[in-house]
Formats: C-alpha cells, sequence, structure tokens
C-alpha cells in the first residue's frame, strides 16, 4: 500500500493542528477514522478510500498539493496556499467551519510558553 512521506504527514499534522477546534467531518459519522493530529493518516486514507488504487491516487494527489502549498508559502501567496490547504484537508474528509459572516474561521494562534531558566 502506498504510504505518504514522512514530511508530508509532519506537515497535514501540523495543518490538522493549526485548525484544531475548526474542522468539520464532511463523512459520516462512524463510517471512517477521523483525522486529527494523533491519528494515523495513511490508515485514516485507508478508511476513506477502501480501493487500494484510490487510495495510491489520492496518495499521489497529496504530495503533489503539498509541493504546490510549499512554494506558494516560500511566494508568500497565502491565499493560494489556503486553497491548497482546504484541498488537502478534503481528501482527508474534512472541511473548515465558516462563521456567522460566512468566513472561514482564523486559524488558531499557536501559544507559546515562556521557559523559566
Amino acid at each position: 500500500m502506498t504510504k505518504l512521506l514522512p514530511v508530508t504527514a509532519y506537515t497535514i499534522r501540523r495543518l490538522l493542528r493549526q485548525y484544531q477546534g475548526q474542522l468539520k467531518s464532511v463523512a459520516v459519522e462512524g463510517a471512517c477514522l477521523v483525522a486529527d493530529p494523533e491519528a494515523d493518516l495513511n490508515a485514516v486514507l485507508e478508511s476513506l478510500y477502501l480501493d487500494e488504487e484510490e487510495v495510491r491516487t489520492q496518495v499521489a494527489e497529496i504530495e503533489k498539493l503539498m509541493m504546490t502549498h510549499q512554494l506558494l508559502l516560500k511566494a508568500g501567496a497565502k491565499a493560494q496556499a489556503a486553497a491548497i490547504e482546504d484541498q488537502i484537508l478534503w481528501i482527508f474528509g474534512l472541511k473548515r467551519i465558516k462563521n456567522q459572516a460566512g468566513q472561514e474561521a482564523a486559524p488558531a494562534m499557536p501559544v507559546m510558553m515562556a521557559v523559566g531558566i
């Protein structure tokens, strides 16, 4: 079975943490595994796409999207990078929740902890 590259899985986990609490599963509850920062992302894909060829296709698509995402971030094209993030999340059966005004909720700001010396 085709697997995500470790760097891809790491980046997706970062996205899942970044948007934690702002994602909604589009799959029927209990029908498959739900992607979260601690989940085995390959197992999530295998539960969403039961056909081995479809899993292979989705993994290849995610890898392509991740490369595009990195290039867009380096170019400073944040809106386009966010659109790529949405495509990646969709492949994992997730979508970002819209707020009352119909806009996507802003990503949670990472909490930095000060460490005393």
